[in-house]
């Protein structure tokens, strides 16, 4: 994929700036000029949700871009607010509401259906000035997208554990409410502790039980019903069936007569005797609800009588209500320790899958340990293959975590280049950090210049760099101005 132009338009200020498919420079004398800003409209016209700038309201400007695709060709697409847009492909239009239909926009863009490389691609070819020299394999690339290389991994391999991922999801879902119940059992146990008028009275207590009596002879009750409703309605269909049999019956003296549903002996007095059982008992029902709303209402009333009286605040409401509830905080607990023992359990199959016997995870670690190498970082036998997946950055800082970053993310590039046949476009926000010296900046560019030089390469910085061809943007004193 290449950007060939983006037009940019801010009230009556408009911009349109040109591509070149080799290397592209943004350029400024001084910082806070809108190179970052130029980056993000170009990702923000790919439909990605991307974060405003601190002089630029994103969804208050009109952006057009023209990307050219291996597949379709060349791509029009236009968006002037966060929910929609238009994408103009072989002259045929068509409108994507954002996000829900942004994976099929990138399904035309980047040609693969695989929603696991769709959702990473961006973490794969984009560094931005804020996170991506220090994002390796997980994070934030920028706002709210996510970069997860557990993910990219399954998606290139095409492993599916989608079953065991929704699994993961779930119970974690109950691990949070458990979670949140426990806080609130040891909280009530504090309450219990306290003396005072914090625990609840026996007029209290009595109303509970009473209640919680009458809940469950309500269930009974309840399924009691429905029973008798379901055996009176396979009873009445059992009769119709038989008198649509048109049956005869022959008496003892010879003759004969039909069988219809009021002579059939029995079935017809079993029938009401249902009928009038059911009576007595949805009487019942109806009065056990009926003192259930009663007692529910004088315990509300009674809150509401303690609250006006007495000046009780919420709080005091609050530890009376929680203070009756029934909790056990030891069958919660041991809950949560099944429920965690389950999920790890799960993440493990999830690794396994991922990790083992996968020509993607050793295509990315070889490719990391060569440019890891060439940068001075280490060499396949001081970085294991098992570094690809490292959670300890602690170790990492300046320039060394800004080079890995590096490595990591042209080891991403060459592998999906491989598996999907497309070329990303590589885009550096800033890659002259802080802490980087011009001897580390010459070896980046070099292996760029090198490896990667029929990718289309932008670059934003106020530094120029060795490159045989540039394609100079210059952004003066602001992005979208007049007389540009």
């Amino acid at each position: 994929m290449i950007f060939k132009s983006i037009r940019l338009k801010e009230g009556f200020f408009e911009r349109t700036i040109a591509f070149s498919d080799g290397v592209n420079l943004i350029h400024s004398v001084k910082n806070s000029c809108g190179k970052t800003t130029l980056l993000r409209f170009m990702l923000y016209a790919l439909g990605y949700n991307i974060p405003n700038t601190r002089k630029i309201k994103f969804d208050r400007c009109e952006v057009e871009m023209v990307i050219d695709c291996e597949a379709v060709g060349e791509v029009s697409l236009l968006r002037h607010n966060d929910i929609a847009i238009e994408a103009t492909v072989a002259n045929k239009k068509r409108t994507y509401v954002l996000p829900e239909q942004q994976n099929d926009l990138h399904k035309i863009i980047f040609e693969t259906e695989n929603v696991d490389i769709l959702g990473n691609l961006l973490g794969a070819f984009y560094v931005d000035q804020e996170k991506g020299w220090t994002l390796l394999n997980r994070g934030v690339v920028i706002g709210s997208i996510h970069f997860k290389i557990e993910e990219l991994i399954r998606g290139l391999a095409d492993c599916d554990c989608s079953d065991l991922i929704c699994q993961e999801a779930q119970l974690s879902k109950e691990m949070t409410k458990y979670k949140q119940m426990f806080s609130v059992a040891q909280y009530k146990a504090t309450l219990d502790e306290e003396a005072g008028e914090l625990v609840t009275d026996s007029y209290e207590e009595e109303s509970n039980v009473a209640v919680n009596q009458l809940l469950l002879r309500q269930k009974r009750l309840k399924a009691e019903l429905r029973r008798i409703d379901n055996t009176l309605s396979d009873n009445k269909r059992f009769k119709k069936f038989v008198a649509d049999m048109k049956l005869l019956v022959q008496a003892p003296d010879g003759s004969t007569f039909p069988v219809t549903e009021d002579n059939i002996v029995g079935l017809n007095d079993a029938i009401d005797l249902l009928i009038s059982k059911r009576k007595m008992v949805s009487k019942e029902f109806a009065a056990i609800s009926g003192l259930i709303d009663r007692l529910e209402k004088e315990k509300d009333k009674e809150y509401e009588q303690m609250e006006f009286y007495k000046s009780a605040s919420q709080l005091e409401i609050f530890d009376k209500r929680i203070a009756r509830m029934p909790m056990n905080p030891v069958a919660i607990e041991q809950e949560i320790k099944r429920l965690d023992k389950e999920i790890k359990s799960i993440r493990t199959k999830i690794s396994n899958i991922t990790r083992n016997n996968n020509d993607i995870v050793s295509a990315i670690s070889n490719n990391v340990i060569k440019y890891a190498e060439e940068l001075g970082l280490g060499n396949k036998e001081t970085i294991p293959a098992s570094y690809l997946f490292t959670s300890n950055l602690k170790e990492l800082s300046g320039a060394v975590l800004h080079k890995t970053a590096f490595a990591f993310r042209l080891a991403y590039i060459t592998v999906i280049e491989e598996a999907l046949k497309i070329k990303l476009p590589i885009i550096l926000d800033s890659p002259s950090g802080k802490e980087v010296d011009q001897a580390n900046i010459k070896l980046m560019m070099d292996i760029l210049k090198r490896d990667f030089a029929d990718h289309q390469i932008i670059i934003a910085s106020i530094f120029n760099y060795n490159f045989d061809e540039v394609n100079i943007i210059e952004i003066k004193e602001r992005l979208i101005e007049t007389g540009l």
